[in-house]
Formats: C-alpha cells, structure tokens, sequence
C-alpha cells in the first residue's frame, strides 16, 4: 500500500502550485536571473558592497539592459513613420507602378498585374485601398484593443513581482541557498552532481549563447541590411536582435527583409542578403550557438540544438534555459551519473554551511 507519508508532500507541491499558477512565470524568471547573474552578485559582495547595493545596482542594469533598447527602437520607429508617411503621400499621388519582375511570375502575372493597375497603379488607389482594408479590420482591432489595457497591467505586475522576487534573492541569497539545498538533499538524488552544478552550468551557458548569438546577428545583418540599402537599417538590425533570442526568429527577419527588397525591385540585393543571411544563420546555429551553450556542460550541438527547440516548443521562452538543462541531465546520467572531484568538492563546502 502506498505510505500516506510519501503522498501528503506531493499533494501539498500539486495545490501549491495551482495556487501560485498565475505567478510560476515571474518566480520561474526570477530565479533564472538570480542563476545567471549570481557571479557578479557575488563579485560586488567580495569587493565590499553590501547585499542591498549590490542588488540593487544588479537590479538597475537589468531593467536598463531590458529598457534601453526598447525606447531606441521606439525612438527610432518615430522618426521612421513621418519617413513612411511622406512616402506614401507621394505614392498615392503620382500612384504605384508595378515592378518589373511581377511580368515574369508564372501563371498569376496576368491576374496580378491587372489588379495592381486597377487598385495601386492609379493617383489615389492606395488611398482608397487603405481606407478599404483598415474599414475591414476595425472590428477586429477594437476587439484587440479592448484586452490590450488589461493585458499590459497584468504583464506590468507579472514583471514587478519578477523583480521584487529577483530583489529580495539577492538580498537573501544565502537563506535561500540553504532551504533550496536542504530540500534539493532530501528529495532529488545525487542532489549537488545534478542541481548544484549542471542547473547552473546550463543557465548560464545558454543565456551566454543566447545573448551573444542575438548580438551577434544583429550587428552582422544590421550590417547586411545597410549593404543592401534596406530601409533604416539599424531599427531592422535591432529588430533582428530581439528576434535572434528565439529559435527561428532571426532567419524571419531576414527573409521579411529580403522580400521587401525583392518588392521595390531590387532582386539582386535581395537574394544576396537571403543568401547571406542562410550562410551566416548555418554557421550560428550549428557551430556557435551549440559551442557556447554546450561546452560548460559537455552537451554535442545536436543535444544542445533539440534542447533549444523542444524547450521553446513545449514551455515558451522559458524552455530555452528548461531544454538544455534537460539535455544535460541526461547526458549525464548516460555517461553514468559520476561526481567528479569539483562536484565533491562543493558538497563538502555545502555541509559546512547547511545544516540538515
């Protein structure tokens, strides 16, 4: 018969949990912030700050790191719409001319064409053919716009409690270590070889990998976009950044880009910057961003690949940090589950400090 000893604490996590359902994403980001940085908490603490200073300093260059980019692109998409709508001021009065290339597509070109020179290649149509389509959609953006306030409010709390938490970890970290280390040894085998060192290990691997990469292609396509003359070239590459932290995001990016290129009749800039940003995408995803996120934790880069994608699959974004530290707790329980001496050597220290 199963011990009702046994059943009573997985009922009480189960109730626990659908108590705080609403909350796990802001405790989940809060903890993988104070994972990530931890080492610079600590850095700040062996150089004199105080715990409060040190958070609160952390604290500031995380919203700032989160904020800053947000109001350049917000700053930058402002000056770029009075760009946009002079454009298509003149555009709607002197009408669009259909690119050459629309002649040569096969099958649809004849219907295509005939569109375009009865709505857009007249003085006026693109007017009227705005006027149409948002008519069309006002219904369903007043429906949007009706939930947009109270979605932002609840995303607004969902981040102060993020923060809050976030605070208060740095503040108590050593607290919190010894209750998390006291649960971790009664519950989890093998406790400090797989929580101890791969959680954090992972964590930080694929925020070092992730942040890079994004960086990285954002700096390289913004580059690639200026080349190719595409329209404000740094909002796209900033964009293109944001983009790059998920799986998939960047090579969005860069086909929108290419398309809009290939539609103002620039056809070989257009297929330089796709081809470009394939090569530049192939070598990232398979050699980069699998070396960076898996060499802390000895993960191949298809482990580490397949983490990545069926974490953000399954759980969102938060499945980027959950995948790989799956992956690594496989891994390391099929290369045998051995402790090796730095893993021994952190649990002799933690029995010093925790008291069980």
């Amino acid at each position: 018969m199963f011990p009702l000893s046994a059943l009573l604490p997985v009922l009480f996590v189960v109730t626990l949990m659908m108590l705080l359902r609403h909350f796990l994403g802001s405790l989940a980001w809060a903890c993988l912030l104070a994972v990530i940085t931890w080492p610079l908490h600590e850095k700040l603490l062996r150089r004199g700050w105080s715990p409060v200073g040190s958070a609160a300093t952390l604290l500031g260059a995380l919203l700032l790191s989160f904020s800053g980019p947000s109001i350049f692109l917000f700053n930058t998409l402002s000056n770029e719409v009075s760009t946009v709508e002079r454009l298509l001021g003149q555009l709607n009065q002197t009408g669009v001319p259909p690119p050459e290339w629309l002649a040569s597509l096969p099958l649809v070109a004849k219907p295509v064409l005939a569109w375009w020179q009865e709505h857009l290649a007249v003085p006026g149509g693109l007017n009227t053919l705005l006027r149409t389509t948002a008519g069309d959609l006002v219904p369903h953006l007043t429906s949007t716009v009706s939930t947009l306030g109270p979605t932002i409010l609840a995303n607004a709390l969902y981040l102060f409690l993020a923060m809050l938490t976030l605070f208060v970890l740095y503040v108590q970290g050593p607290a919190v270590v010894k209750y998390v280390d006291r649960a971790g040894l009664r519950i989890v085998p093998n406790y400090y070889a797989v929580l101890r060192r791969l959680f954090p290990l992972s964590v930080r691997g694929t925020a070092l990998g992730l942040c890079s990469v994004a960086l990285l292609e954002g700096i390289v396509l913004g580059i690639a976009y200026a080349i190719a003359g595409a329209p404000a070239p740094v909002l796209l590459g900033v964009v293109t950044g944001y983009m790059a932290l998920i799986p998939g995001g960047a090579p969005l990016s860069f086909t929108l880009v290419s398309l809009l290129l290939l539609g103002q009749g620039h056809a070989g800039a257009a297929l330089g910057l796709f081809c470009w940003g394939a090569f530049e995408l192939f070598l990232v995803d398979k050699f980069v961003r699998p070396k960076l996120i898996g060499r802390r934790v000895e993960l191949p880069f298809l482990a580490v690949l397949f983490g990545l994608l069926g974490g953000v699959s399954t759980m969102g974004v938060i499945g980027l940090f959950i995948g790989p530290f799956m992956m690594a707790v496989l891994f390391w329980w099929l290369r045998g589950g051995k402790v090796d001496a730095m893993v021994a050597a952190e649990k002799a220290a933690a029995k010093d400090n925790v008291a069980v």
